[in-house]
């Protein structure tokens, strides 16, 4: 929005100058010569007159001649008088006196049809008209100059780059202008947006606090009315996980309980009903484990789940979810590798940080070829531990990439199933690496596998008491 907004004033402005620059320099150039024929114009209706008085050319008086001798002197050029049979009656070279002469412009001239034109390679400028007879007793005669234009021709020069300079100098302050009016235009709204992604990541308690100007303070405003609303439907779904959860687990306990107790006795019972008790208690105990992650996710979601800090050796706690998943890997034929860099130590929740781990770690297991391989690295910077679990597997899409960690997505259903997933292990994942202020990303392409990274804090982070 800023570049189209810089580009729409950058572009109105610019084209504007343009503009403007070619009408000044058209009326320059309309309006270069008007002084010059303007005073020829008074000269011609005054020698009307004095033709008419003196008797030109055939009287004694020599008014006439003299005045055009000064006037072409003071015009720096050659005046010519003509008959209407364009015969020369005055040259004020004194060349064509009596002559014949033929020139378009007296040619057009002769037509009552007066003639101005310049070369501008030459510096002169041409003028002719006819000079008629005040009583109308004389014959008219065609008047005829041309004279240098030189100082009109330098001075037109001279104000086209005046107004070429103003108008790159304009073009130049309004380019900056552009600039400067689309940052200040967008500052709020880049701000509301870098608020907006801090809450769409999750933080439901934060609020936009933008308050540029009145429109920007109204959008602010809707913004977090929309938000309160959406923060009370998530608490009350937040209320409803938690509370039916909860409602779950005893008569699931209580159930667990019964067909343990079955399954113990002693008693002869059928197979079938052997069998079918078994998978009870196989079914009761997948039950236990949704409502166990579920109650987790709602722990985390109501910040009732602290976490708990404390000084641990990661690379022995990487040692311990391996051995956890060796079975796992072993009844799959899939092979897990592991390399540490270095020694770790980082402040944390070991516990959560297992579990995060080993959900992970089970993934990339449990949706791998057979045969394939999982590689485990562990490595560290001076501010971050990073843990990369890189596997063999399908692979995910790109378009579900973004997904995976929405609670009780699935990218593969009947893999899913087959596996016994709930779609809740990456969810509770990224809460536990969201609440030590650490990151997962996910590289992935279809059958050629898949990459998590996680990016730990080593030190316990610092939590901001409120906004800035």
């Amino acid at each position: 929005m800023s570049f189209t907004l810089f580009l729409g004033i950058a572009f109105c402005g610019i084209a504007s100058c343009v503009i403007l620059s070619y009408i000044l320099i058209s009326y320059n150039t309309r309006h270069l010569f008007d002084a010059g024929k303007n005073r020829l114009t008074d000269f011609i209706e005054g020698l009307s007159y004095d033709i008419e008085r003196s008797g030109f050319p055939s009287g004694t008086d020599n008014t006439v001649a003299e005045e055009l001798f000064l006037l072409a002197e003071n015009y720096s050029g050659r005046v010519l008088l003509t008959d209407s049979s364009l015969r020369v009656i005055f040259d004020s070279y004194r060349t064509k006196n009596e002559k014949t002469i033929v020139a378009p412009e007296i040619l057009e001239a002769s037509q009552k049809k007066s003639h101005f034109s310049y070369d501008e390679k030459a510096k002169t400028a041409t003028y002719s008209c006819v000079v008629t007879s005040l009583s109308g007793s004389k014959e008219p005669v065609i008047f005829y100059i041309r004279y240098d234009v030189s100082n009109e021709l330098n001075q037109y020069r001279t104000s086209q780059r005046y107004i070429m300079m103003i108008a790159l100098c304009l073009s130049i302050i309004i380019f900056t202008l552009a600039i400067v009016l689309s940052v200040v235009f967008t500052r709020p709204l880049r701000r509301i947006n870098r608020e907006l992604t801090v809450i769409g990541n999750g933080k439901l308690d934060e609020r936009v606090q933008v308050r540029s100007n009145r429109q920007v303070a109204d959008i602010s405003d809707s913004i977090n009315h929309i938000l309160e609303r959406a923060h009370e439907m998530e608490e009350n779904r937040q209320n409803f996980v938690s509370d039916v959860s909860h409602e779950l687990k005893t008569p699931m306990t209580s159930m667990k309980i019964l067909a343990d107790a079955l399954l113990m006795s002693g008693e002869e019972m059928p197979p079938t009903v052997h069998e079918f008790l078994t998978d009870i208690n196989s079914e009761i105990d997948r039950e236990n484990h949704i409502i166990s992650d579920l109650l987790a996710l709602a722990r985390m979601d109501r910040k009732t789940d602290t976490i708990h800090y404390e000084r641990t050796h990661i690379n022995d706690t990487l040692d311990v979810i391996l051995n956890r998943v060796a079975p796992l890997a072993e009844s799959k034929s899939v092979e897990v590798v592991c390399e540490s860099y270095r020694d770790i130590y980082a402040e944390v929740d070991e516990p959560k940080i297992i579990t995060a781990l080993t959900n992970i770690i089970e993934n990339a297991i449990l949706y791998n070829r057979p045969e394939g391989s999982v590689y485990v690295t562990l490595n560290a910077n001076m501010s971050h531990f990073f843990v990369t679990v890189r596997d063999t597997g399908f692979g995910i899409a790109e378009s579900e990439i973004a997904h995976i960690f929405e609670r009780f997505y699935r990218v593969d259903k009947d893999r899913s199933r087959e596996t016994g997933g709930t779609g809740l292990g990456l969810a509770i994942t990224k809460e536990i690496v969201n609440a030590h202020g650490g990151m997962i990303k996910v590289y992935s392409k279809i059958n050629e596998g898949t990459t998590f990274s996680v990016r730990i804090p080593l030190a316990k982070p610092v939590r901001s008491s409120g906004k800035a």
